[in-house]
């Protein structure tokens, strides 16, 4: 073998020693409500990054920051609220101060032809038996799904009816298999990229009625030194994964 050849393998195993040195994989935890703009915007991400690894799991932020504070090796927390995120940071568990990335819409939807909603006092139906709804205690959809409820002076009416799902994932499943007449979920879990059927219909809910859905993420310490989780935070933050958050029903400034 001559020296040209054996200089130009050389350089090619030095590249690849080079590129998998570089690689990484990252554990992220995001909002059930990210479901499908999150993957999206992840997939488009790792177009450039073919060699880098994000695995997404999705539940609730209440969850998700319980998993955190008790040590779970995530490099990146994409809530859907800010005061999870912020706690994280209060708690000298983020090095850095949360930031907002998008701003999140209540919608109450049903998958069935029985029931087609026009306005959000449909939800007081005599027919409708099972309301799902994500649990308020730690789905910040759930949260603004009460407040809606009673600032309307609807809760007491229909909280009988509650089926509560862990997440808005399970909480949006309920009403998808039809366990569950209507239910509360994120615009961005319906249309385009989402749920889609011929069967549903769904409301927007005025959002002077419940507090800012402001959408929030930050780097935990385990992930403090990845550059993949930095860069990922940055491309959550910037204009081609606004443009993604858009197109699924979120506000962005």
């Amino acid at each position: 073998m001559n020296f040209t050849k054996k200089f130009l393998i050389a350089g090619v195993c030095g590249l690849i020693l080079s590129l998998s040195a570089q690689a990484e994989e990252i554990k992220v935890l995001g909002a059930a409500s990210l479901k499908y703009v999150l993957e999206e915007i992840k997939n488009d991400f790792l177009k450039n990054k073919p060699e880098d690894k994000i695995e997404i799991s999705y539940i609730s932020s209440g969850k998700a920051y319980a998993q955190i504070k008790n040590g779970a090796p995530i490099h990146l927390f994409v809530a859907a609220d800010v005061s999870y995120p912020a706690k994280l940071y209060e708690e000298k568990l983020a090095p850095a101060k949360e930031e907002i990335y998008a701003k999140g819409k209540l919608v109450l939807w049903s998958n069935n032809e029985n029931f087609k909603l026009k306005e959000f006092k449909d939800i007081l139906n005599p027919k409708i038996t099972h309301i799902s709804i994500p649990n308020p205690k730690v789905a910040p959809y759930g949260r603004a799904s009460v407040e809606a409820l009673t600032a309307t002076k609807m809760l007491d009416k229909v909280e009988s009816k509650f089926v509560t799902g862990e997440s808005i994932g399970a909480a949006t499943t309920y009403v998808e298999s039809k366990n569950a007449e209507v239910g509360f979920t994120a615009l961005s879990m319906l249309g385009e990229g989402g749920i889609h059927t011929k069967e549903m219909s769904y409301v927007s809910i005025d959002e002077s009625l419940y507090q800012p859905i402001n959408q929030a993420l930050v780097i935990p310490n385990y992930g403090k030194d990845s550059k993949l989780a930095k860069d990922f935070k940055a491309y959550i933050l910037g204009k081609e994964a606004k443009e993604k958050f858009l197109k699924f029903g979120y506000s962005v400034e």
